[in-house]
């Protein structure tokens, strides 16, 4: 039977990769941003042991507890999860990449980045409100990245 949207190809992962990585972002993200297990738990919706058991257990986390986690941290949190299975995370209304040529996403970003680096020291200040562009430029360069992986992975 020739069902490609039934037999379609897919990213194979397993339960404990997925697992390892919901461990992996939570504890990142705990240390980044020097917050505790109850700080991860309050915003989880989960209680500090909960929280701690999410991040050091083969417990996987249920989809109110990923979407909470989604809305506080955003792709920190969700890219880790998604890329198991060839996604991303994006901003509702966000554009798309493909919306501009690469060169022009580049551009674009290239005149903030000269200013937040004209002093010496660039400063999470300085880059936030450059996060959603920062992310298409991220988004672009990784499918460069997925791309050149592909060539060599075939010569």
């Amino acid at each position: 039977m020739n069902a490609p949207y039934i037999h379609a190809r897919r990213r194979t992962f397993s339960a404990l990769n997925a697992v390892e990585a919901q461990n992996a972002t939570l504890t990142s993200i705990k240390t980044e941003d020097g917050a505790t297990w109850n700080d991860i738990g309050r915003v989880l919706g989960k209680s500090e042991d909960r929280a701690a058991a999410y991040a050091n257990t083969a417990s996987p986390i249920d989809m109110p507890t990923f979407l909470a986690g989604c809305r506080e941290w955003g792709g920190r949190f969700a890219d880790p999860l998604l890329g198991l299975v060839g996604g991303r995370w994006a901003d509702a209304g966000s554009v798309c990449t493909g919306d501009d040529p690469a060169s022009l996403t580049i551009a674009q970003l290239l005149p903030a980045i000269m200013a937040a680096e004209f002093d010496g020291v660039t400063t999470c200040e300085e880059l936030a409100p450059q996060e959603a562009l920062i992310r298409r430029v991220h988004a672009v360069t990784g499918r460069w990245l997925d791309m050149i992986a592909t060539g060599k992975a075939q010569a």
